[in-house]
């Protein structure tokens, strides 16, 4: 359970992937290994087609196309190594030593929750390949992975900057000081200017678990900022991380409160897409 894992898909998502991946494993000093899924089309060709084709020239037909399927299979092989390669290079000139490379025939999802206890940290793109046309796509699989995976899960965006300063999504319940003490014990963001926001009624008790999480990421050496806002979550947050000009978001996976249906809404999920910074969900 030390490992970075990127997700390469040949998408242009991956390229910042491969940039996150690289950062977080020279701050934590975990090893990085790249993860490209095929799905491969000759475990399909096994299947019984007899029944749909005719008894003359069946044999050669099924022959022909188990010949396709087959190198079908390795034509999709041999591209994820050429992936997996490219991918390689890009992380060691980002500084990473010793890159681990691995190519599985599966579901993203399935894949990962295989490997996840390998896992430090997962980074997938907020595109893939099914969305490299459309700008503000959603990548197809990124919800199933978060709802998935029991590690933490950073969500790159199409173009890398290097973080310098974060915000905490924070509405002060249990789950999301964990994602405080997670964020003030881990080295990944260390050093960094530290942003917590608590968007809902400005009372006291409010006040007083803002100052908590405040005095947990300070003990640790943070420099933190903190606010509470008033307004709906999600207009609240990308308004405050445009005016701060916030390079990473951290939240938790908040179960049912008004930070999680802020992230699985679609219209949130909408604004997630346009926001150009990365997205960390801790658990």
């Amino acid at each position: 359970m030390n490992k970075v894992i990127a997700c390469i898909d040949g998408s242009r998502s991956s390229l910042s992937v491969c940039d996150y991946a690289a950062w977080a494993s020279r701050r934590m000093d975990s090893p990085l290994t790249l993860l490209h899924v095929i799905h491969n089309p000759h475990a399909e060709s096994q299947r019984d087609l007899s029944g749909n084709l005719s008894l003359g020239g069946r044999e050669a037909l099924l022959e022909q196309m188990v010949e396709a399927e087959e190198q079908r299979g390795k034509l999709l092989r041999e591209q994820g190594r050429a992936i997996l390669a490219d991918a390689l290079d890009r992380v060691r000139a980002n500084g990473v030593a010793e890159p681990g490379s691995l190519l599985r025939n599966d579901g993203v999802t399935a894949a990962l929750d295989d490997i996840q206890e390998e896992a430090r940290l997962v980074v997938v793109g907020k595109q893939g390949k099914d969305g490299d046309m459309l700008k503000q796509h959603v990548g197809s699989h990124l919800e199933s992975i978060i709802r998935t995976l029991k590690r933490g899960v950073l969500v790159a965006p199409l173009e890398y900057r290097e973080p310098e300063r974060f915000l905490i999504a924070y509405d002060g319940s249990a789950t999301a000081h964990t994602v405080v003490e997670k964020v003030s014990e881990s080295p990944l963001l260390k050093g960094l200017e530290a942003h917590v926001l608590m968007v809902g009624e400005d009372n006291q008790e409010n006040r007083s678990r803002l100052d908590n999480a405040r005095g947990t990421l300070a003990q640790k050496g943070f420099d933190v900022r903190s606010e509470i806002r008033s307004g709906e979550v999600a207009e609240a947050v990308c308004a405050y991380r445009q005016e701060h000009d916030i390079h990473l978001l951290a939240m938790g996976a908040y179960g049912h409160s008004r930070l999680r249906r802020w992230f699985v809404g679609s219209t949130t999920t909408n604004m997630i897409m346009r926001s150009p910074i990365p997205l960390i969900i801790l658990r």
